[in-house]
């Protein structure tokens, strides 16, 4: 069932994203703003790493390759032992967001980014899934660990 699931995320988030970054590309010529102007929609070209940081392209893709690969080598000999569902979806959501993210590095030369916070930054759904899956695995760290959040 576990391994259903696994092809099920990943399926899904890839159409997501994939459906997203296309519309944004499409539709998004100018910023259109949800919340005020706090939140809003603007299609951007990031050819840096995280909050558009400059970086060299060649050593951007082998370096976010090596993190990647040691990522999932310590999913797989560590984290997966624990047969946690909230871990393995959290790996799953922060390997799949890398890795797309780096394929559409390879081809593009860029990311292209869309959600915009004030003040923040403009970002992207594998962006998001990354920050999604990074939450989760420190939920069930604490968790499993035997700690507990108190209010």
């Amino acid at each position: 069932m576990r391994k259903y699931i696994f092809w099920l995320v990943v399926v899904v988030w890839i159409g997501l994203d994939l459906w997203s970054k296309s519309f944004a590309s499409e539709y998004l010529q100018d910023r259109v703003d949800l919340l005020g102007d706090f939140l809003y929609l603007e299609h951007v070209f990031n050819d840096g790493i995280a909050f558009s940081v400059d970086l060299n392209q060649m050593l951007l893709k082998i370096v976010t390759i090596f993190l990647i690969i040691w990522f999932f080598y310590y999913y797989w000999l560590e984290e997966r032992k624990k047969k946690s569902l909230c871990i393995d979806i959290s790996f799953w959501l922060i390997i799949w967001g890398a890795i797309w993210n780096w394929i559409e590095r390879i081809f593009r030369e860029n990311v292209v980014d869309f959600i915009g916070v004030k003040y923040f930054s403009v970002f992207n759904l594998a962006d998001s899934f990354i920050t999604v899956g990074a939450v989760l695995y420190l939920i069930a760290l604490l968790k499993y660990k035997g700690l507990e959040i108190n209010n």
